[in-house]
């Protein structure tokens, strides 16, 4: 079976979990509070600076797991954001609990000082890129930041065996049970763990950029990126964003914008369901905000970005996006730039008989991207059925783009559609949705649209059938 980027981060976010629950449970509170009474700091000083630091830091690591974890992150979103400003929070505290630990007379003595001197304000860095990026909008930035930091942060825990083996030589249990000058030498080459630790992540971040770009058919292996196209678009480079200019725009109805952009530099190729990020800097300020496109494959080539994005009253990206259509001279241009982002929908050719696709509004978005994806490829059988929900016929858009995604279809069953008024009592429901999928074999059911929309329909066909799998999109156009 092969080795996924997704199958390679959980088995390192369940490994992690095991770690940090046995090093708190048996380091922190057995062996070093319950049964060694925290002898390696007698001044008293020293001992609030480690219970302070092993409390917080304890918090950390755990809102940590929190944050970390994709069904939570999911399915709770305001658990997730709540939890990220505590997470954020204890960074400082750690930080700050670390004064009274080495004023008392920190364990590691002076390479401790000197690690907490030249390595705390990096990590506190770190934390706020990832912080200010979140803010921003920027997931794939706010990610790869929190990964860094995190992983930082883990050394800590990993320093505890490498302190056991480098005082075997000497059959001891502490550092100070040594030479002085050999305990520093010891400790100063403890905190390389910390070097390691950095390249492991740096490793796994270039690993996931590298296995991430080529997407395959799962039968016949051809690439979606030829080898050529990946050397040319390096879509995980230091600087990911590319600048961009708007080439058209339009208004699908009053609320929902369609806009192309041409990018001055490399073309952006997204697989089935990617989203693209988008930010705008106007007068200083910079915004992003994801989206996913309906740009076609060819387009894509041509360096071409399409978005259809619903313009919401005072958000942030919309007031930017609404002086593009009102073309208001006396506003200062906005600068956009996009890049691809890292969250992705994991599509596996044929792997699936049946998919059911249910959007609302603007939700309709990756259901287009991915039914492309899936009839574009001709050894992939897998019949598809969109339920589109919009508020009355006024507000159907990209039913020219339905239309001829059933045209052409080799088989008149493998695409369908059908469009739901709500307004005018025609409602998509869990019933309605597993009335397709109970006939099938094997069916998948993606979801597309509104929080509101979304997790009512989650909650009730989990109820209905827990067997079939359940996936959803959702990207504020705030």
């Amino acid at each position: 079976m092969a080795i996924t980027v997704r199958k390679f981060s959980n088995a390192c976010y369940w490994i992690t979990v095991v770690i940090i629950t046995l090093f708190i449970a048996l380091y922190l509170v057995f062996f070093r509070i319950v049964q060694d009474k925290v002898s390696n700091y007698p001044a008293p000083t020293a001992k609030i600076g480690f219970y302070s630091h092993a409390s917080v830091g304890s918090l950390f690591f755990l809102s940590g797991l929190i944050q970390f974890n994709a069904t939570l992150r999911h399915k709770y979103k305001t658990l997730h954001k709540i939890c990220g400003y505590f997470y954020f929070t204890m960074s400082i505290l750690v930080i700050l609990s670390l004064i009274p630990l080495l004023i008392g007379g920190a364990e590691t003595g002076i390479s401790a000082w000197l690690f907490t001197i030249l390595t705390g304000p990096l990590w506190l860095w770190a934390n706020y890129l990832s912080y200010k990026a979140i803010i921003n909008g920027d997931v794939t930035l706010h990610r790869r930041m929190n990964i860094r930091a995190f992983g930082f942060a883990n050394s800590i825990i990993w320093m505890r065996p490498i302190v056991s083996l480098l005082s075997a030589p000497w059959s001891v249990t502490s550092f100070d049970q040594v030479q002085p000058r050999i305990a520093e030498a010891l400790k100063s080459v403890m905190w390389f763990t910390v070097l390691i630790e950095i390249m492991a992540v740096e490793l796994y971040l270039h690993y996931e950029d590298k296995t991430r770009a080529p997407l395959v058919s799962a039968e016949t292996g051809s690439p979606f990126l030829t080898s050529q196209e990946k050397a040319a678009l390096s879509l995980f480079d230091r600087s990911p964003f590319t600048s961009a200019k708007v080439s058209r725009v339009e208004m699908l109805n009053k609320s929902v914008l369609r806009i192309v952009f041409h990018l001055e530099g490399k073309a952006i190729i997204t697989g089935p369901g990617e989203h693209i990020s988008l930010r705008a800097k106007v007068n200083g300020k910079t915004t992003t905000r994801n989206y996913t496109p309906i740009t076609t494959r060819s387009n894509m080539e041509a360096g071409l970005v399409e978005l259809v994005i619903r313009l919401v009253p005072n958000g942030a990206m919309s007031s930017i996006l609404q002086s593009s259509v009102t073309n208001d001279t006396t506003k200062e241009l906005p600068a956009f730039q996009i890049s691809h982002c890292l969250e992705s929908f994991d599509y596996q050719a044929n792997k699936h008989a049946f998919i059911l696709m249910a959007a609302s509004g603007t939700g309709i978005t990756p259901m287009i991207n991915v039914a492309r994806y899936i009839l574009k490829n001709p050894v992939d059988k897998t019949r598809i059925h969109l339920m589109f929900s919009v508020r009355n016929a006024e507000d159907i858009f990209l039913e020219n783009i339905l239309k001829d995604l059933v045209q052409q279809t080799v088989s008149p069953s493998q695409f369908s559609y059908e469009v739901k008024h709500f307004l005018g009592g025609e409602i998509i429901t869990a019933e309605s949705i597993h009335g397709f999928t109970s006939k099938e074999t094997s069916s998948r059911i993606l979801l597309s649209g509104p929080e509101r929309f979304m997790r009512p329909l989650e909650a009730s066909l989990f109820k209905l059938d827990k067997s079939v799998q359940v996936s959803s999109f959702g990207v504020s156009d705030r």
